[in-house]
C-alpha cells in the first residue's frame, strides 16, 4: 500500500463571504484583524510557503512587517513565468511545473506542512492535481461584489463540485472573523489525481 506524505498541503486564505480574496484593485484594507488570532503559533506549523507573485508582491511589500522576512530562500517559492530570479534573492522564483514541484515538496520528509498562500491560479490546478489537502478559509465580514476568487474555474472539476469535510469552525466575536478548516475529501483527491496521471 502506497504511503501517504507526512506533510500536508494548507490552502489558508482570507476570504470574503461571497468566495473573493481579492477585489479588482487588489487592495488588503477590508481584511480585519483580530487578537485572537495567535500568528506566531500559525505561521510554526509550516517550514514552506508556496505562493504566486501578486501574493508574494504584496507581503514583501511590507518590508520589515513581512512574516517571511527571515525565512530561508528555500523555504518559500514563488511561481511566475514574468518574476526573474536574480532580480528576487530572497526566494525560490518558479517558472513552471508547479504540481510536479509540490508533489516533490510533499514527498520529503518533514514534520511541517506547507502554506499554500494563494492564490487562485495556484490553488486550482493542485487541487485538480489531487495535492490540495485542506481549505482553511478566514471568512471576513464583508461582500466584496467582484474580484479574485478562491478557485479559478476549471473543466476538471466534477460535477457537484469538490467536497470538503469540515474540521474545525470558529467565530471570533470581536472582529465578525469566522475561521473554518476543511479536510478535501481523499477519495475525491484521488481519484482526480490518478485522472490527471493516466487519463
Amino acid at each position: 500500500m502506497k504511503q501517504e506524505p507526512s506533510r500536508r498541503l494548507r490552502y489558508n486564505v482570507a476570504t470574503s463571504l461571497d468566495g473573493f480574496i481579492a477585489p479588482p484593485d487588489g487592495s488588503t484594507c477590508w481584511i480585519k484583524h483580530d487578537a485572537a488570532i495567535d500568528f506566531a503559533a500559525l505561521y510554526a506549523e509550516f517550514d514552506t510557503f508556496v505562493m504566486g507573485r501578486k501574493t508574494y508582491e504584496c507581503m514583501f511589500s511590507a518590508g520589515a512587517q513581512n512574516p517571511l522576512l527571515k525565512q530561508p530562500k528555500d523555504s518559500i517559492l514563488v511561481f511566475s513565468r514574468t518574476l526573474k530570479p536574480e532580480e528576487h534573492p530572497a526566494v525560490t522564483v518558479v517558472a513552471d511545473g508547479l504540481v510536479s514541484r509540490v508533489a516533490e515538496l510533499k514527498a520529503r520528509e518533514g514534520s511541517r506542512d506547507i502554506w499554500l498562500m494563494g492564490g487562485a491560479q495556484l490553488a486550482g490546478p493542485l487541487l485538480d492535481a489531487g495535492l490540495l489537502d485542506s481549505v482553511e478559509a478566514a471568512m471576513m465580514p464583508v461582500l466584496l461584489g467582484k474580484g479574485t476568487r478562491m478557485v479559478r474555474e476549471s473543466p476538471l472539476t466534477p460535477l457537484g463540485g469538490f467536497r470538503l469535510d469540515l474540521a474545525e469552525c470558529r467565530p471570533l466575536r470581536c472582529s465578525g472573523i469566522v475561521l473554518c478548516k476543511y479536510n478535501v475529501s481523499r477519495g475525491m483527491a484521488a481519484s482526480l489525481g490518478e485522472a490527471m496521471m493516466f487519463g
